[in-house]
């Protein structure tokens, strides 16, 4: 039995819908996607993080649509620490973004404190 790529296509209108599988999306993101660890001596917010976490760390790639209400940061601008994206934002050429959903949860806290620390901005007392 032949498989269903296999198979010739008849021609003239069939009436039924073919399924079309494109890989146009797989096609941006051919080269390696950028980690923290790629950056680290561009941002004075990755000095105090070590290697390994820096290594899991992913970073948006150039041209990416920010999500709305998610949680983002920007390497770029630590003042604004952790910003809320309106969901018309892209990640511009050049522009270092972490999403909070592709890090964990401590390592994005780490993030958060040591983008303070570079702003100057006071910890917030634990309970």
């Amino acid at each position: 039995m032949t498989r269903y790529d296999e198979t010739r296509v008849p021609r003239g209108t069939s009436r039924r819908w073919e399924v079309i599988l494109a890989d146009e999306e797989d096609a941006g993101r051919t080269a390696a996607q950028l980690r923290a660890i790629d950056v680290r001596a561009q941002h004075r917010i990755l000095q105090d993080l070590t290697d390994d976490e820096l290594g899991r760390i992913p970073l948006l790639a150039e041209g990416e649509r920010l999500g709305r209400y998610k949680e983002y940061l920007d390497l770029h601008d630590p003042g604004r620490a952790n910003f809320l994206a309106e969901g018309s934002e892209v990640v511009k050429p050049g522009q270092r973004i972490v999403a909070k959903a592709s890090v964990p949860r401590v390592l994005w806290d780490r993030l958060i404190e040591a983008s303070h620390d570079v702003v100057g901005r006071r910890r917030r007392r634990s309970a």
